[in-house]
């Protein structure tokens, strides 16, 4: 709820879903810069991967510790104070002295960087039920640029400035970011009068109440984990012959990122009527991708690895948009507390991802990958399939 009950505009709307994408893009920006930094401290593929998966950790960890708060207080302020932090561990990970020091920084750059998953209950709590999946859509399409901004800009950056002057860039951008919020943003006032303890604590009791809200998560959380198997050891393999591509280039794969920023509103207005479906849909489709790299990735074509990244994209947001949308409408006093247990489980997998494709890749190179990636999704689709058998022995 929102103190005046203030409508949800188109230009508000709009304005939310770019700082979205603001917010999220921190904790992208590392992914095409891997190679650069593992040369710059003369460390491993499997090594730098270290610090994607941190970042996703601390990430699910930030998102446990300080989006319930988005119930108790007001969702301004919290952005506003997590944004500081996020601004200190850009500029901590640009001015890294040691690659251990890196890895703390980008931990604590994952902790601060969950702005995005606290304007999205305010979104949805803004919007009207008829509305609510095409403004989640919306939201979803700024975290995709996001990726986009992070992945394709870091990559050309980093090529020019470095992997510090992208960081020392990116503390920039954050300052841009804390103005939004601070000009435009709502003022909310809580739903919630728990003490901090017992908001955590309702947090398992959630999970507990509602079996739709740990199956989604779990999905979910598998489908993101077989995206960064992807993405956590693109830049590496690439780097590699018969590719040899630069930081700049690998970053361009970003780009891919298109098809899923142009259709997640779409998607979004559907998940109301066809969420099942639509999990069918998604899951499959990173299904396919991993089958285009297993294919074609050791052969030095690029195009069909452009193919892959973005069929992964795209269908990880239709799978995140069915599950996502369906645990948001569970309890709606409880948005920002339902939203923590769906991103925490996602980003946990999204971590698992990144750790085993760095080790899969350096092991086994493309096809190492995309038959981990491939697991990751067809243990997605095995529990879709056994939760949708079940429903319908429970109703028969």
């Amino acid at each position: 709820m929102h103190a005046n009950s203030p409508v949800l505009t188109k230009g508000l709307t709009l304005l939310l879903a770019i700082c979205c994408g603001f917010s999220v893009a921190t904790i992208y920006y590392n992914q095409a810069m891997l190679p650069l930094i593992a040369t710059s401290f003369d460390v491993t593929t499997a090594h730098v991967g270290q610090i994607a998966m941190l970042t996703q950790l601390g990430y699910a960890s930030g998102l446990l510790l300080f989006v319930p708060l988005g119930d108790r207080i007001s969702r301004r302020t919290l952005i506003l104070a997590v944004l500081c932090l996020n601004f200190i561990s850009l500029l901590a990970s640009a001015s890294a002295p040691s690659f251990t020091w890196l890895l703390v920084a980008s931990g604590l750059l994952g902790l601060s960087g969950i702005s995005a998953q606290v304007i999205i209950p305010a979104a949805s709590d803004l919007s009207e039920p008829a509305q609510k999946g095409a403004v989640l859509g919306l939201m979803v399409s700024g975290l995709s640029a996001g990726g986009l901004l992070a992945r394709t800009v870091s990559g050309v950056v980093s090529g020019w400035l470095g992997w510090r002057g992208m960081f020392a860039l990116a503390a920039a951008l954050d300052v841009l970011l804390f103005i939004a919020i601070l000009t435009r943003m709502p003022v909310s006032i809580s739903t919630s009068k728990l003490a901090y303890g017992a908001l955590l604590k309702s947090l398992w009791g959630l999970a507990r109440q509602h079996p739709t809200l740990r199956l989604s998560a779990l999905k979910a959380g598998l489908v993101f984990g077989a995206l960064n198997v992807f993405w956590g050891s693109m830049a590496a393999l690439l780097a590699l012959p018969p590719y040899g591509f630069s930081s700049a280039q690998a970053g361009l794969l970003g780009l891919s990122a298109i098809v899923g920023i142009l259709l997640a509103t779409t998607i979004g207005q559907q998940t109301r009527r066809h969420s099942q479906l639509l999990e069918w849909v998604g899951i499959t489709t990173v299904l396919v991708a991993f089958g285009l790299i297993y294919a074609f990735g050791p052969s030095g074509w690029w195009w069909p690895i452009l193919i892959a990244a973005t069929f992964l994209d795209l269908g990880n947001r239709i799978n995140q948009l069915a599950n996502q949308t369906r645990v948001l409408a569970l309890e709606p006093s409880a948005t920002s507390r339902l939203n923590t247990v769906f991103m925490v489980v996602y980003f946990i997998g999204g971590a698992l991802g990144s750790a085993a494709g760095a080790f899969a890749s350096q092991h086994y190179g493309w096809q190492g990958q995309a038959l981990t990636g491939a697991g990751f999704a067809g243990l997605a689709l095995l529990i879709t399939l056994l939760s949708g058998t079940t429903r319908k022995s429970m109703t028969s």
